[in-house]
């Protein structure tokens, strides 16, 4: 069976974008396209825009869509492509309106998590397969399913509910943001999955990118990639040029940055585009995130000035 080009997520480095604001709150919609072209001419592949790292939680439908079409406008590029972000949510029907106005502002995949609301002793696995079926059964755009159970509630998804999922032709990947490595060894190299039914895994971890790679992971959605665009391109690109010593001792300073987006996440991002990079005006975050504590992101300047030096040698 041939899948259409437009139901495919190309292999490769995406960037969870941060969401840019002024000082008055708005969205800072030039900073945001300034970053985002930032990213599209250093070799991304494409950009989730208003995900977690990009506080869709914090914004209204009407921001998210805005997000969205000011980055296609700005970028018209189809094969740069665009995953629209969504808070978490349980209600069919709001996700079905939030695919529409995600694929109308040009979108071309939407971005979805586990709704875990009840909690994992309440929720069954044929639960979530009902959910992400229904959704995807009328969604306007392709769904990504994304397994973070680190936001969801500690819900996850069993390697059996995969397999139910994959086959459903308009759920075509996920992205795994979770160290649970047997799963992505159990989806990675599994064929039927990931090449029959058009099903693509992706990590959401870049510190563990490489053994994600050495699996049959596809590629990552990663924060660290909004700071170092042509360092993550460069290692995803050492893995697949067979270079491995090269590329595993790359993936061991990656990590050590990435400690930071562990322990500050998107306020530590703002931050360091901010100081690295000068992008926008302001570094907060909106309620409850707020700003960053500067003195926890010194712990970590050593080991982003080395991923600094190295971003600006490539």
């Amino acid at each position: 069976m041939t899948v259409p080009a437009k139901m495919v997520i190309p292999k490769g480095i995406y960037t969870p974008i941060i969401t840019f604001f002024n000082e008055d709150d708005s969205l800072d919609l030039d900073t945001q396209i300034e970053h985002a072209k930032f990213l599209y001419g250093r070799g991304i592949n494409g950009l989730v825009v208003a995900g977690s790292m990009g506080e869709s939680a914090h914004l209204s439908r009407e921001e998210r869509n805005k997000l969205v079409s000011g980055i296609r406008l700005a970028i018209p590029d189809e094969n740069f492509k665009i995953i629209a972000g969504a808070p978490p949510m349980g209600n069919i029907e709001e996700t079905l309106i939030e695919s529409r106005l995600a694929a109308e502002s040009g979108a071309d995949f939407i971005i979805l998590l586990v709704p875990g609301y009840f909690g994992p002793n309440l929720i069954s696995q044929q639960g979530i397969v009902d959910y992400f079926t229904k959704v995807a059964n009328n969604s306007a755009l392709p769904v990504i399913i994304y397994n973070y159970p680190g936001t969801c509630n500690a819900v996850t998804i069993s390697i059996d509910s995969y397999h139910k999922l994959a086959s459903v032709p308009n759920i075509v990947g996920v992205k795994l943001t979770h160290f649970n490595l047997d799963q992505y060894a159990l989806l990675g190299k599994n064929v039927a999955i990931c090449e029959e039914d058009n099903f693509r895994p992706f990590t959401g971890l870049g510190q563990v990118l490489i053994p994600s790679l050495s699996v049959g992971i596809y590629g990552a959605i990663d924060g660290l990639s909004a700071i170092f665009p042509k360092v993550m391109v460069k290692l995803f690109n050492l893995f697949h040029e067979g270079n491995l010593a090269e590329a595993s001792q790359l993936q061991y300073l990656v990590t050590k940055a990435d400690m930071m987006i562990m322990k500050l996440n998107v306020v530590g991002v703002k931050h360091a585009l901010k100081e690295i990079h000068g992008f926008g005006s302001s570094t907060h975050a909106r309620p409850p995130l707020g700003s960053l504590d500067v003195k926890e992101y010194e712990e970590f300047i050593e080991d982003l000035d080395v991923l600094q030096k190295l971003e600006n040698s490539i």
